[in-house]
């Protein structure tokens, strides 16, 4: 996968309903050329450096994200191969189980309004 296709999912991870309008809006990239780069045209240096630097400044107002990515590091560099397999087996534990309950609670909402 490449390095545009990996910082456009993850910009859709962090902000999943955003539209083509918001989308360049945060990013101040014109809406024609937002449409065109998720249909897959390639990026210019500068239209990437403005996808991360959303994705940057999202994640870094959450107040633990910068602790995890320090003991991230840390773990990195401390931890043997077998260690580091059981924290990434947790943690996607962790992300499966959040995406099942964010599904759930959406299929419950819908369930309630009709």
């Amino acid at each position: 996968m490449s390095l545009q296709q990996v910082t456009i999912q993850r910009y859709r991870q962090i902000f999943p309903q955003d539209t083509l309008r918001e989308v360049s809006a945060r990013t101040g990239i014109q809406i024609t050329r937002v449409f065109r780069l998720f249909s897959g045209k390639p990026m210019k240096v500068g239209e990437l450096e403005a996808f991360q630097q959303v994705i940057t400044d999202k994640i870094a107002s959450n107040p633990g994200s910068a602790r995890f990515t320090s003991l991230v590091d840390q773990a990195i560099a401390i931890l043997s191969d077998r260690e580091l397999q059981k924290l990434n087996e947790t943690i996607e534990r962790k992300l499966v189980n959040a995406q099942f309950s964010d599904m759930f609670l959406g299929y419950s909402n819908q369930q309630e309004i009709a």
